[in-house]
């Protein structure tokens, strides 16, 4: 269980620093700063749908989620290059929506350790993307 901790938080460093990356750099950075992590995020949120694959593949309709979740995210990486705002929009529902099907049919959420984890890394992936949406439109 501590490698998963580990590298779920170190899976979390890009998404901080690229939310923080324009206040350190100025607002030359911001644009590619959060297109990048719209990217990451749109990787990020396929790789845990591949998850379902693994937990739960007898079932259709978690299947068919899984999917959904990955082409939104891909959709989400198309999106930035219209509005970065809409495609962050789009992620922390993304994160949050996955962390609400992952907790009905992932069994390790039964384990305290992972539940924080989960939990602590959709909390910390979706306060980057209200942070970010907050910079942008101010």
């Amino acid at each position: 269980m501590q490698t998963k901790i580990t590298l779920g938080y170190l899976g979390f460093l890009p998404f901080a620093a690229l939310t923080i990356l324009p206040w350190i750099f100025g607002e030359f950075y911001e644009e590619i700063s959060f297109q990048l992590l719209i990217v990451y995020g749109g990787i990020i949120i396929s790789f845990l749908s591949g998850i379902i694959w693994g937990i739960d593949s007898a079932n259709p309709r978690n299947l068919i989620s899984a999917i959904i979740f990955s082409l939104l995210g891909f959709g989400a990486i198309l999106l930035a290059w219209i509005d970065l705002i809409y495609a962050m929009t789009l992620l922390f529902f993304l994160f949050f929506l996955f962390y609400l099907l992952e907790s009905k049919i992932n069994p390790q959420f039964t384990n305290p350790d992972y539940l924080k984890l989960r939990k602590n890394l959709t909390s910390g992936v979706c306060g980057c993307y209200m942070f970010s949406i907050v910079i942008l439109i101010y």
